[in-house]
């Protein structure tokens, strides 16, 4: 990459914590968080901590944003912490870019549903709160909120992405675009996703890879490739950060962005992998062409969504990228899979290990390299989606910094 590019103010709200203290200690000391789904067969989902249920509850308590889906107070949520986190030192945010894959779920299926006993009539605001694209833009209302009284006037592009699971991190390259391109000096990226629905649960049912919930991790990745059992269980979250170039200025928890490669399968199959991980080996090896002279990755903090196949062929691609000194890291059999916001939670966790949190291993038999000794420098961050996209990324502390 040509010029450092810095990711500030990363604030994620998810069943992993909501600031990195509270990551540090579930992975010091892990306990399965998942809860039964009476609604649907209970099967295992992940709901937020206490913590983010309160600031999630005290958005959608606002007048403004009352009417609003979940998805959206998830992200509105996320991007207060990223702003108070960076203290103001940022440049003037020119982009919102916020991705999810399946947009306003609640809203949406609600409203079907009373569409479907009652087709005479639909609320005022069915379109505008069902339609994906007001998740960027609130978060844009959010950021202009901010800027009252500071003087700042520049228009903010407010730009929505649905690329599955890679949703967070396609939203990072629309970012990277307008940073590196000069349409913007600052971008704000993230991810949200609110899919712990009964129709959502059933969807993966109909896939045969949701989790029966029998065991006592869930949603176990990594570990499925061993047992040949799928155990993908679904979970809540958002997470957002400012991408910018580097200022110069010191704001606890900067990451550097070191590169950053895609790829898209070029068959894929329903699910969107090849066997062997085709589309992960390409997007890794591009992410790493970019490393500066003297680092290598030394973590990978995998997609790995606890269903056989995927896991299997993401393995495979980082066995023959990797040597078995690289150690193999997860979030998802503490957090069940985000969607959209999965490639958030996984930044939360490669920032957590880059600031010193302890990776303690995966609490079952799992086919991953396992722990070594030593902190996390050098992460590189996984996440793929249906249709066969892949996205990686590289991330460290600032060069020169600790």
């Amino acid at each position: 990459m040509d010029r450092p590019l810095i990711i500030r103010g990363l604030s994620t709200i998810s069943p992993l914590g909501t600031s990195r203290d509270e990551v540090a200690r579930l992975l010091d000391d892990p306990s399965p968080p998942a809860v039964p789904c009476s609604e649907r067969h209970d099967r295992p989902v992940f709901p937020l901590t206490s913590r983010g249920r309160e600031l999630v509850r005290s958005v959608a308590l606002e007048e403004r944003f009352s009417r609003l889906d979940r998805v959206a107070h998830l992200a509105i949520a996320a991007v207060r912490g990223t702003l108070d986190a960076a203290c103001g030192r940022h440049g003037e945010i020119g982009c919102v870019t916020i991705g999810s894959s399946r947009g306003a779920t609640q809203s949406l299926e609600r409203t079907i549903s009373d569409f479907a006993a009652d087709a005479s009539k639909v609320p005022t605001e069915t379109s505008p709160t069902t339609t994906a694209g007001n998740i960027s833009s609130w978060v844009a209302q959010e950021c202009l909120a901010r800027r009252r009284g500071s003087g700042e006037g520049a228009s903010i592009a407010s730009i929505g992405t649905s690329m599955t699971c890679s949703s967070a991190f396609q939203s990072l390259l629309t970012a990277a675009a307008f940073v590196r391109s000069g349409m913007s000096s600052a971008a704000i990226f993230g991810g949200s996703e609110a899919c712990l629905t009964p129709y959502t649960i059933a969807h993966l049912e109909a896939l045969r890879i949701y989790s029966d919930g029998s065991k006592t991790w869930p949603c176990r990745p990594c570990g499925s490739v061993l047992v040949a059992s799928n155990t993908v269980a679904l979970g809540e979250a958002a997470g957002t950060a400012i991408l910018m170039g580097d200022d110069g200025a010191e704001v606890d928890g900067d990451l550097e962005l070191l590169g950053v490669g895609w790829a898209v399968e070029e068959t894929p199959t329903a699910t969107g992998l090849s066997a062997d991980g085709r589309a992960f080996e390409r997007s890794m090896r591009m992410a790493l062409a970019g490393l500066p002279l003297g680092y290598s990755v030394d973590t990978v903090v995998a997609h790995a969504p606890g269903s056989v196949k995927g896991d299997e062929a993401e393995l495979s691609a980082i066995s023959r990228l990797f040597s078995d000194g690289v150690m193999v890291v997860s979030t998802k059999h503490l957090t069940g899979h985000t969607y959209g916001a999965s490639g958030m939670v996984s930044l939360s966790l490669a920032q957590t290990l880059i600031k010193g949190g302890r990776w303690s291993g995966f609490p079952y038999e799992s086919a991953a390299p396992g722990r070594r000794e030593g902190g996390s420098r050098v992460v590189l961050i996984n996440t793929a989606g249906f249709g066969g996209n892949s996205v990686s990324i590289v991330v460290s502390a600032r060069r020169g910094r600790s």
